[in-house]
């Protein structure tokens, strides 16, 4: 055990600082932002599945999607539940942990080239082509899987020398550990073709000539490959849900045109190492705009870059002193480090490009980066040792490039907080305006303007906190962007077509005939669309003009929990203060009642605030509401200024005047009031 872990012992001072370094790397880069972060894309769907369902649930939704994967899942959920600010420490920990063991890795595989090893982990680290290190359940438990290939790693690597009697039990260790990755998912599959590599490297040490040397690399790296071929037995043979989601499309096209298929392949590896190698790091130079981020974002960014600054290139400058002699052995291995690199960047693309999905610097393509990681951050340690550049220049390129890196990181965490700030307003005026929806219901929604969620991810909490008594596998309801989803799962936007949702765990059955339609995009407020007046409003996108004509408020309970009980402080914190929108809110719920002096008396308290509206559409209801209670005047005033302000709303104005006309009582006051309306709305036309 001594000799296995025997790194210790041989550390330097300086050495035995590195995971510090890199701890303080990845707080700077993903750990500020922590406590203001909340779930995102599958999170959500994963965090409802196990407090609906428990372990059995996560076991159905991993079944037919890496359900060996999903072993760790169903030990991790039940001891961090539903609390984000844990599982964000928890991605963050796994992050910085494979970091630490790949710069072991390099280390052991280039004994007398330390900071090839340091530079390749500070990189890896921050690699700036994968950008979701906010989504912490999946991408924690997908380090983890790769903390588990590099371990096994460095204990075959350490096993080698290794003649006392716990050799065997090592390579045991890191035997089960590599087929477990393997088993677990397909991203870092090919990458254990890695490892005969690593072990000749290893075998460096040992005298032996070239021939003894690719027999003993042999017999250490059989039953790695043995494990590599029963895993890709399983995955094509026995487990039916391989190609689900994705199918083989290079193998597809070999067999029909060999010639253009390899082409395509040479294109498309051209085209991911241009992204994942080119592109991925020319990111971290493009610097926003002040009016993109704001004031204090930008200068909160600039501070963490300038501080990442001053610690990477002070950590270098004291790691420099006293190793002057190892420059010219760095270079003199760069270029295995280099051979190593391509090997690396070259398998671990191919599940990638077997499929012709390639990596792309988009959400949620990026996550296809992360299989070149690996590669890609071993390149450009490898550039930076083998480029006759002087000492001061390769230090100060590490400096910078990582600092870059973390500033986009934390730019990144930024617009992951704003975006859960939205979706946090987004819920709480929902409980506002629905205090209880029918079962079977679908909520036909705009496309949120947030980049990491979609309507799957938000049908999560919609069931979460709206049914939390519903435990059967029929979920109660549905959240949908009409914009996305026309043409796929909703084949129209007619009454009376089926509507069905497979979310893995769970099914939602329901049809367009029990629909209600909404509409949020801020700073307007949340809106239940009217379709007697919004069925050609202009100002909505066309699907949800359609989708107007399907919604109905039968379906919107009048009573039920309290908005401040029904989301959990958790997730959502404490209920938002009284603004416009609440009454807004408030307003069009008392008018669905047909309660109108309580609309009118909530239009006087919301027009007395410093808020106001910021949808012209928001003055529809407070117009009906006064029209209601015979303040004609003031209905006539708020039309008129929602015409001044956006003549778009002048059909949607006349149809609410008319259903004015037919609902109220006749009154010589009303008589007027009409009389003025039609003088200055061109409803005739």
């Amino acid at each position: 055990m001594r000799r296995a872990f025997g790194w210790l012992a041989g550390l330097r001072l300086g050495e035995v600082t590195v995971p510090l370094l890199l701890l303080g790397v990845a707080v700077l880069s993903y750990g500020l932002l922590i406590p203001a972060l909340g779930f995102f894309w599958d999170d959500f769907p994963l965090s409802w599945i196990f407090d609906t369902y428990g372990t059995e649930g996560l076991e159905r939704y991993f079944s037919t999607n890496r359900p060996y994967w999903g072993f760790l899942f169903r030990l991790s959920m039940p001891l961090l539940g539903g609390t984000p600010w844990l599982w964000h420490l928890f991605g963050l920990f796994w992050r910085w942990l494979s970091a630490v063991l790949l710069w072991l890795v390099v280390r052991r595989a280039w004994k007398g080239t330390p900071q090839v090893a340091l530079w390749s982990s500070l990189f890896f680290l921050v690699y700036p082509g994968f950008q979701q290190q906010h989504i912490p359940i999946i991408y924690g438990h997908l380090f983890l899987v790769l903390c588990a290939y590099l371990l096994s790693l460095y204990l075959t690597m350490q096993a080698i020398p290794n003649q006392g009697r716990w050799r065997w039990t090592w390579h045991a260790l890191a035997w089960l550990l590599a087929l477990y990755q393997m088993l677990a998912m397909e991203y870092f599959f090919l990458l254990e073709l890695l490892r005969p590599a690593l072990i000749w490297l290893a075998l460096r040490e040992q005298t032996l000539n070239r021939r003894e040397r690719l027999a003993r690399t042999w017999r250490f790296a059989w039953p790695y490959l043995a494990a590599f071929g029963v895993a890709l037995v399983w995955r094509v043979f026995f487990f039916d849900f391989q190609t689900q989601n994705y199918s083989m499309v290079f193998f597809d096209r070999l067999r029909e045109q060999p010639g253009q298929a390899l082409l395509q392949l040479l294109a498309n590896i051209g085209q991911s190492l241009w992204v994942v190698l080119l592109q991925a790091w020319g990111v971290v130079f493009r610097i926003p705009e002040v009016s993109e981020l704001g004031m204090m974002t930008s200068l909160i960014t600039l501070a963490v870059i300038l501080v990442t600054l001053s610690a990477v290139a002070g950590y270098l400058i004291f790691w420099r002193r006293g190793r002057e002699g190892e420059a010219s052995k760095t270079r003199g291995w760069a270029v295995e480090v280099l051979v190593l690199a391509v090997l690396a960047l070259l398998l671990g693309g191919g599940p990638s490009w077997l499929i012709e999905v390639l990596p792309q610097l988009i959400f949620a393509l990026d996550r296809f980066t992360l299989p070149f990681m690996l590669g890609a951050s071993l390149l450009l340690a490898g550039l930076l040792a083998w480029l006759p550049l002087k000492s001061w220049m390769r230090l100060a390129l590490v400096a910078v490039l990582v600092s870059l890196a973390v500033g986009l990181h934390f730019q990144v965490a930024n617009a992951a907080r704003r975006d859960w700030q939205t979706q946090q307003r987004f819920f709480w005026q929902l409980a506002w305006r629905i205090p209880e929806l029918e079962p079977g219901t679908i909520l036909l929604v705009n496309a949120l303007p947030v980049s990491y969620y979609t309507d799957n991810s938000l049908t999560a909490p919609l069931n979460w906190f709206w049914a939390p008594e519903n435990q059967s596998q029929a979920m109660s309801y549905l959240l949908s962007y009409p914009q996305q989803r026309l043409g796929s799962s909703l084949s129209a936007l007619e009454p009376g077509l089926p509507v069905t949702v497979d979310y893995l765990a769970a099914q939602f059955q329901g049809s367009t005939s029990q629909v209600v339609a909404i509409v949020y995009q801020p700073p307007a407020c949340l809106r239940v669309l009217d379709p007697g007046v919004e069925y050609d409003n202009d100002m909505l996108p066309e699907e949800m003009r359609w989708a107007a004509l399907l919604s109905s408020t039968e379906w919107i309970g009048l009573e039920g929990t309290p908005a401040s009980q029904r989301l959990p402080a958790a997730l959502y914190g404490d209920e938002l203060p009284v603004s416009w929108c609440y009454y807004f809110t408030q307003a069009e719920l008392a008018r669905q009642q047909g309660q109108w002096e309580q609309v009118a008396a909530l239009g006087d308290q919301a027009f007395t605030l410093d808020d106001h509206p910021n949808d012209p559409a928001e003055r529809l209801v407070f117009i009906e509401g006064y029209a209601h209670t015979g303040d004609w005047e003031r209905a006539e005033e708020l039309s008129a200024e929602a015409q001044r302000i956006t003549p778009m709303m002048e059909p949607v104005l006349c149809h609410l005047w008319e259903r004015i006309t037919r609902e109220t009582a006749d009154s010589v006051e009303k008589e007027a009031a009409l009389e003025r309306i039609s003088s200055g709305l061109p409803c005739d036309e």
